[in-house]
């Protein structure tokens, strides 16, 4: 199969090929990343491997049409099936959504729809007016969004290399899910995970969730957060799970079973993570400052469209309205919000979407949670409900805003066309928030939420930050807000260590925090994949990144989907 790189003279781009296979591979992320934001908190973005499977699609399927696969047509296929990934966040699963489950909430599928492509489209739109300021003029480096360019022009140029990368990501997803079949599905031929015989302050391991899953996605997980995110991780489950917990159950605080202990330990973890989410935006003030100074190109909405090839201003009017009357109707209808309420957390939630856009821009971190944690803990005084739901707009809106800032900044290397990528993040947001609601909704069925097969790390952890905005320390467990307090001053010490050239020394809190909420053996297995890369990587030099990374994304796909199809055949009675 012939390939041509952009070049002059009006390359295909927004073809339909392009868009259904975007579609169909968004369609596969979009599934998977509702199963893998709700079980660990993290998704994979997916645009470097849908460029990959993108073109090994036509690759192999190279009689289904006469003309060859342009790296513009790339280009269209992982913007759209990136936005469509993303999806999983903006709607929220892996936190708010999650969280407002755990208190019994329960909420229509069409109106959780409605509500995931109106933020969706939201962020898009907001996006496309930074895009001038944030990727022409200042020209931001937004290095996700280079590394799949380049990856788009190296794979049109040697063939071979994309091929090379699909077969590792097609093997590990391959073997992922037979692990995972044969793990979840009727026969249970592999275990859950592996428990040593060891008593720890006369508690046994079982009892303190210490072991080894057998989780292909957990190791891919460690792989791909490399090796100091992963020990930081170890480090937080050792300090959790083998130095409190024994105390916990001994001092009589809570009985020796996961979802009693992780209910007092979200405590400690919360101020962990407190001062890492706060502390460098104020260390940053300067780019802070930078963001908010963004917001002129929202409020100013100028037709830029014969300028720079965007939506013309009217349409972007339009979808703007239509998309906060939307939001403002469910706020209320749904979720019981007063519609000033929701206009505010909307109009705020614009502000924090132009602060991750920057931060995406320049360091390649969009601080979405953080964003989100914020927003929560800035309406917390209403009511638990109004404090998720604020969140989980600011977190909707920045995670579509920075995935589209992340393809423009592809597009704008790639010499493509605004207006086509614009389209192609439109289909993918409604195509992924087609899969991601009733996704979701299958998943909490078949699962239970909070429990060591199903964490929900994330849910867990807003849920008790809602609880205690609104609750105060009488919401605390006791000796609740000693640990709490405790975590804030270890958080602080972490974070402005790691400002320090003792950096890669360093812990990082946010990761020791989450790990905190995961069982043990969930943590343990994340790093033995981040120790086990290391290791192939020191053995082998030839091994490099790009061949992990495609593995590992290979293993967090396989296992993710194959979660998928075990919720829905429990679902429906089968399993």
């Amino acid at each position: 199969m012939s390939v041509a790189p952009v070049a002059a003279g009006a390359p295909r781009e927004l073809t339909l090929r392009a868009v259904m296979v975007g579609c169909g591979i968004g369609a596969l992320l979009a599934a998977g990343n509702v199963y893998t934001s709700i079980k660990t908190g993290f998704i994979d973005g997916g645009s470097i491997s849908a460029a990959v499977l993108g073109f090994t699609f036509f690759a192999v399927f190279r009689r289904l049409s006469r003309a060859p696969y342009t790296a513009a047509e790339n280009n269209i296929t992982q913007t759209t099936a990136a936005s469509a990934a993303v999806m999983s966040f903006v709607l929220g699963a892996g936190g708010p959504l999650s969280a407002l489950a755990l208190l019994g909430k329960s909420y229509p599928a069409w109106q959780l729809l409605l509500w995931t492509m109106s933020l969706g489209l939201l962020g898009i739109f907001i996006a496309t007016l930074l895009r001038n300021k944030l990727i022409v003029v200042e020209d931001l480096p937004f290095p996700t969004g280079a590394a799949t360019a380049e990856i788009i022009e190296t794979i049109h140029t040697t063939r071979e290399s994309a091929l090379y990368r699909a077969r590792l990501l097609t093997f590990a997803g391959l073997a992922a899910m037979y692990v995972a079949w044969f793990r979840d599905g009727p026969w249970s031929l592999v275990p859950q995970l592996y428990v040593p015989a060891i008593t720890i302050a006369g508690l046994s391991a079982a009892s303190l969730s210490l072991g080894v899953s057998w989780s292909p996605l957990l190791a891919s997980t460690g792989v791909l957060m490399g090796l100091r995110g992963a020990a930081s991780m170890l480090v937080g489950a050792g300090l959790a799970w083998v130095v409190v917990a024994p105390r916990l159950v001994h001092g009589g605080l809570v009985p020796a079973e996961y979802s009693a202990l992780v209910g007092w330990l979200v405590w400690p973890a919360l101020g962990v993570m407190l001062p890492s989410t706060f502390l460098p935006l104020l260390f940053d003030w300067r780019s802070t400052w930078r963001s908010f100074r963004d917001l002129s190109a929202v409020v100013r909405i100028r037709n830029r469209g014969a300028r720079s090839g965007e939506a013309p201003v009217p349409l972007q009017k339009t979808v703007l309205l239509v998309c906060l009357v939307v939001l403002v109707v469910l706020g209320r209808v749904t979720f019981g919000l007063h519609p000033l309420l929701t206009l505010v957390a909307l109009l705020i939630s614009v502000a924090l979407a132009a602060v991750c856009a920057r931060a995406a821009g320049e360091t390649d971190l969009a601080p979405v949670g953080q964003v989100g944690m914020a927003m929560q803990l800035g309406f917390g005084g209403s009511s638990t409900t109004s404090s998720l739901v604020a969140g989980g707009i600011a977190q909707g809106t920045a995670s579509q805003v920075a995935q589209m800032m992340w393809a423009f900044k592809a597009g704008r290397r790639l010499g493509a066309s605004p207006r086509a990528q614009v389209i192609a993040q439109v289909v993918g947001a409604i195509m992924g928030a087609l899969v991601v609601v009733p996704v979701y909704l299958v998943i909490i069925q078949a699962y239970q939420l909070g429990s060591e097969a199903m964490p929900a790390a994330s849910a867990v952890s807003w849920k008790a930050t809602a609880e205690a905005v609104h609750g105060g320390l009488a919401s605390l467990p006791r000796h609740g807000p000693l640990a709490a307090g405790i975590g804030v001053a270890l958080g602080t010490a972490l974070t402005l260590l790691g400002r320090t050239r003792l950096q890669r020394f360093v812990p990082s809190p946010t990761a020791m925090g989450i790990a905190v909420l995961l069982p043990a053996s969930l943590t343990i297995t994340i790093f033995l994949g981040a120790a086990i890369a290391a290791l192939v990587q020191r053995r082998w030099p030839q091994v490099n990144d790009t061949a992990l990374s495609s593995v590992a994304a290979g293993g967090i796909a396989g296992e993710s989907i194959m979660g998928v199809v075990v919720a829905i055949l429990i679902a429906f009675g089968l399993i």
